[in-house]
């Protein structure tokens, strides 16, 4: 008895079948719209990633851009304090070697220079540009302050080869005929005192008003770009999706209209059963065509098999299948060899085409004389056999009546023929006889019905 999982099984099989059966697509179709469907998705896929990594790009642009503003900002305070430690210092000490180094920040390396062009370069807001432009503007008042520090120490040291920054600076008419202690004095001043905090720390709030602006349009710009880049995830995730859905469909598509059918199509192979059409419309041809060629063969096979056991003329079984039922049948059955008496005279006399005549009504009297489980054959030219199975020798009268009806039939000559005769040995077959034994037996009681002037039958035990 099945289990549950049996019946449900057969169930979702026998669902499966009956909608195989009703949905017959073509595959080629599907396959090319799958393949169209595929390429489709596949160059929306480069496209979206292309675009991805140009959002990329862009995002890791602003990240550098926002980088180098911020060293850029870090460089100018820097180099600012740098330059106002060297100035103080010199004026505070007179060490020449300061001098040198606020002299070469100035006129070779000028940090702060490059870190405002740097900010230039990035600023596109107007107030961005202002600021800048306004931080520019105190940082060239903050560095002649700074210079005309420098040459007022420089007049105090009596410095005999000023650098040409310094020399250029031209000195006020008062400040000229100061000694070169108030000189010392006037440039601690002007570099110590709150104007110069003040114009120092101005440049800062500009800077960091410029700097604000731009972070500020790069963090939009990267805002912007992320949610883009978010969008094109998402497209990009829905192509692949879609992409892998097309996969499973054509897998799919193949299982349940080509690889399922044809397994089923192998087992009714190996079972030499005709195909059911089902599956796609290529397979349901294929089928057809496969079961047209399956009823031509079956037909041809049953053909020759009826021919390689049956009479061409009266469509009675053969010697060949003579032979193998007389085997199976030997120990319980009644075996009836019959001739037809003198039949070489009815070919001389009547032709051949009556010799034939007088066979077929032969055979289908005994035909039609016996039970559909008795046997009929002709073993030879004028021969014939009867197998009657489970018949024992109880059952002679029967036979005897049979045969009796039989000759009278013969005899009769109101269809057309010559009246024939028959002779018939009759043997009944028993446990322990051999292949050819219960032939012989029947063979000699025909015999016996011959040698006593034929148109009779013999029982094979009779001895009269």
């Amino acid at each position: 008895m099945p289990t549950k999982s049996e019946k449900s099984s057969n169930r979702l099989n026998d669902w499966l079948l009956s909608v195989m059966h009703r949905v017959s697509p073509r595959m080629s179709v599907i396959n090319i719209c799958a393949s169209i469907v595929a390429v489709i998705l596949a160059i929306s896929a480069i496209l979206i990633m292309r675009r991805v990594l140009a959002a990329q790009a862009e995002a890791d642009h602003i990240n550098e851009v926002y980088q180098n503003c911020q060293t850029a900002v870090n460089q100018l305070q820097e180099t600012s304090d740098f330059l106002t430690s060297e100035a103080r210092q010199y004026v505070a000490s007179g060490n020449r070697v300061n001098l040198d180094n606020y002299i070469a920040e100035v006129e070779t390396y000028d940090h702060r220079g490059s870190a405002l062009n740097t900010l230039r370069e990035q600023a596109s807001n107007d107030e961005a540009v202002a600021a800048l432009e306004e931080a520019r503007n105190r940082s060239d008042q903050l560095a002649q302050t700074e210079l005309y520090a420098l040459r007022l120490k420089a007049e105090a040291e009596h410095l005999d080869s000023m650098p040409q920054a310094i020399a250029n600076v031209v000195l006020d008419q008062q400040d000229t005929h100061l000694s070169d202690e108030q000189k010392s004095a006037r440039a601690s001043d002007m570099l110590n005192g709150d104007a110069y905090t003040q114009q120092k720390y101005g440049i800062y709030d500009q800077v960091n008003s410029c700097t604000e602006l731009l972070v500020g349009a790069l963090r939009n710009r990267l805002n912007e770009s992320n949610e883009h880049l978010n969008k094109l995830f998402g497209a990009m995730d829905a192509s692949v999706t879609a992409l892998l859905l097309t996969v499973l469909f054509v897998i799919g598509a193949t299982r349940f209209l080509l690889l399922w059918p044809m397994s089923i199509y192998e087992q009714n192979i190996r079972n030499n059963e005709a195909l059911e059409p089902g599956g796609a419309r290529e397979l349901r041809y294929l089928t057809a065509a496969y079961n047209d060629m399956y009823e031509l063969n079956h037909s041809r096979a049953e053909t020759l098999d009826h021919e390689a056991h049956h009479d061409a003329l009266t469509g009675l079984l053969n010697r060949g299948a003579f032979d193998e039922l007389l085997t199976l049948h030997k120990h319980n059955c009644a075996l009836l060899l019959v001739d037809v008496d003198l039949f070489k005279q009815f070919n001389d006399e009547y032709g051949h085409d009556m010799g034939d005549a007088i066979l077929v009504e032969v055979a289908a009297t005994l035909y039609g004389s016996f039970r559909s489980t008795d046997h009929i054959c002709r073993i030879g030219g004028d021969e014939f056999a009867v197998i009657m199975t489970n018949v024992g020798p109880n059952l002679k009268s029967v036979i005897a009546h049979k045969l009796k009806k039989m000759a009278a039939f013969l005899r009769d000559t109101s269809n057309g023929l010559p009246a024939a005769t028959i002779s018939v040995g009759v043997a009944f077959g028993k446990p322990g006889y051999k292949d050819d034994e219960l032939f012989q037996l029947a063979d000699g009681a025909l015999y016996q019905t011959k040698e006593r002037g034929r148109d009779g039958f013999t029982f094979a035990d009779d001895e009269s």
